[in-house]
């Protein structure tokens, strides 16, 4: 679905929101998953989820995957195996856009990594400048 400027300025505010909440203000580019990231202790984990439930409520793990939407389930083929522990979050779509985070913890226990991002665009080229710079990522 070709996808406008106007149909990602619903999910880049969300995410904005979720920025300016976020407890740490470093956050960095996976270039491998193009998106965001930032790890954070996982004393903050309870505050992190109410957070990420504003912008991506639905967790996906092992079994879940079995009934998951067709996007969901590309969207997993994407980001690989979710192991133990480890979640991918979704949000509604907009317009053909659907939001997503994958919460993984770190295996000394210590942190967690959470990564945020959009699905679905066809010009992601435009698309990723604008996420990056919404969270201050050059």
């Amino acid at each position: 679905m070709p996808t406008s400027d106007e149909s990602w300025q619903p999910l880049l505010q969300a995410f904005g929101q979720l920025r300016d909440a976020w407890p740490s203000k470093e956050w960095t580019w996976d270039h491998r998953f193009k998106c965001v990231t930032s790890s954070l202790g996982m004393e903050a984990s309870t505050d992190l989820r109410r957070l990420l439930d504003a912008v991506v409520p639905a967790s996906w793990t092992g079994e879940a995957f079995r009934t998951a939407p067709p996007e969901v389930q590309s969207l997993r083929e994407r980001c690989g195996d979710v192991r133990p522990g480890q979640l991918l979050l979704t949000g509604p779509a907009t317009a053909g856009l659907m939001p997503f985070g994958l919460w993984w913890p770190w295996g000394d226990g210590a942190k967690v990594s959470v990564r945020l991002g959009i699905a679905g665009c066809d010009r992601p080229s435009e698309l990723y400048p604008l996420l990056r710079a919404r969270f201050g990522i050059a």
